[in-house]
């Protein structure tokens, strides 16, 4: 018998996967963390994550169509014990993105010189961080849903038996 859901995986089939993808960009990307020159800085709490993030399966391929807006504040210590914090906003992480494209807005809250040196640190050494496990969304994406979209051949089971016209 055949799988009437979608023969041999050949229809369009997509989840959305939006609240998936906001659990897995606040674990993967908050408590990221580097130091430099006795500075030190890290993600600490996602503000926004919003888009379209789908899996998708058509003809026998699953593939992956996202376009998400995030937000996250960060925070750091100086060397000198001063506290600082600020946002970082991505406007587009996306399927068709590579590791190099991203764009980083940081911002630092009450700019002044030694608070623009601890967002430069942010943007040179903490980003680079983020842009990774941003480029690793699609195959986690798959992996984890991609069995929702699309049947193994093995579930498929055996075609369904031709009919025979009817005499008219």
């Amino acid at each position: 018998m055949s799988n009437w859901k979608n023969v041999n995986n050949w229809h369009w089939v997509n989840k959305n996967c939006l609240v998936w993808a906001q659990t897995y960009f606040t674990d993967k990307v908050v408590g990221l963390e580097t130091e430099k020159d006795g500075h030190q800085v890290k993600i600490s709490k996602m503000d926004e994550c919003t888009g379209d993030v789908e899996v998708c399966q058509r003809k026998g391929k699953i593939i992956t169509i996202y376009d998400v807006n995030l937000k996250y504040s960060w925070e750091g210590v100086a060397s000198d014990g001063t506290k600082v914090s600020g946002t970082i906003h991505i406007p587009e992480v996306a399927h068709d993105t590579e590791i190099d494209e991203y764009v980083f807005e940081v911002t630092v809250k009450e700019e002044d010189t030694l608070k623009r040196t601890i967002r430069d640190i942010v943007k040179r050494h903490l980003t680079p961080l983020m842009s990774k496990q941003f480029d690793m969304f699609s195959k986690d994406l798959i992996s984890h849903h991609g069995s929702d979209v699309y049947i193994q051949a093995d579930q498929l089971g055996t075609p369904a038996p031709l009919r025979q016209p009817t005499p008219l």
